[in-house]
């Protein structure tokens, strides 16, 4: 009796990934999809044949921007298929909603941008210059985390897609039009890049400001999924 518990507790866990998996990956995060690989492999093989590639200042861009794209249309306008949809209606009323559905679909969005951000940092550690592969995806995930769960929030808030998308494209311009002030070398960074050395700053402060800056981004990243969960209890918003 208890195996057979077991068996069908496994069964629902493998049918509910498999469901979500469908709803991330329809509508058209195929396209965000295709310009992730695009950009990724439209930049990769120009660093391949340049000859003084021997760090990882510009690819971490490339990795950032990839993993962006990734998690930007899930995040956003997950809410607003739902809503279209009409399956909210139906999701409202399934007990401990927040956790038992969109918890389960927002962490199997970024399970799935780790893995093919894994793919992406593999492939240049073989074809353009050796690294550690799982410390650079860690170290790119992070602000993607940071701006997907920023993204997921704001769309609990928005609930529209567009007008979400919109606010999100003006934080990104803002954070880097400041890139090159002050701000840009400080822990308050959102896309700071641990692997970009100012000059006049020792190995030792950068490193402490880049731990610093991953503390808060992923503190940030769980005050903005546990705000976009309370938000997803207040049904009156939603119907």
């Amino acid at each position: 009796m208890k195996t057979n518990n077991i068996t069908n507790f496994i069964n629902l866990i493998y049918k509910m990934i498999v469901y979500n998996l469908r709803i991330i990956f329809a509508n058209k995060f195929i396209w965000f999809l295709a310009g992730s690989v695009i950009f990724y492999l439209g930049l990769s093989v120009i660093y391949v044949f340049e000859s003084d590639v021997s760090n990882m200042d510009d690819l971490y861009g490339v990795f950032l921007f990839s993993g962006l794209l990734l998690v930007f249309y899930p995040s956003v306008f997950g809410i607003q298929n739902d809503m279209d949809a009409r399956t909210i209606e139906i999701l409202f009323g399934i007990p401990d909603y927040r956790y038992k559905v969109w918890l389960v679909r927002i962490i199997l969005i970024f399970v799935v941008a780790f893995v093919i951000m894994l793919l992406f940092t593999f492939l240049s550690s073989v074809l353009i210059v050796k690294f550690r592969i799982f410390k650079v995806t860690l170290q790119v995930m992070v602000p993607v985390l940071f701006m997907g769960m920023l993204a997921f929030m704001l769309s609990t808030v928005v609930r529209n897609g567009n007008g979400t998308a919109v606010i999100m494209i003006i934080i990104g311009l803002i954070f880097m039009i400041l890139f090159d002030s002050s701000l840009g070398r400080s822990q308050w960074n959102i896309f700071l890049n641990p692997f970009d050395i100012p000059y006049g700053i020792n190995e030792t402060s950068w490193a402490l400001i880049t731990f610093k800056n991953r503390i808060i981004l992923i503190t940030g990243s769980v005050i903005f999924l546990l705000a976009a969960l309370l938000n997803l209890q207040k049904r009156e918003k939603f119907m």
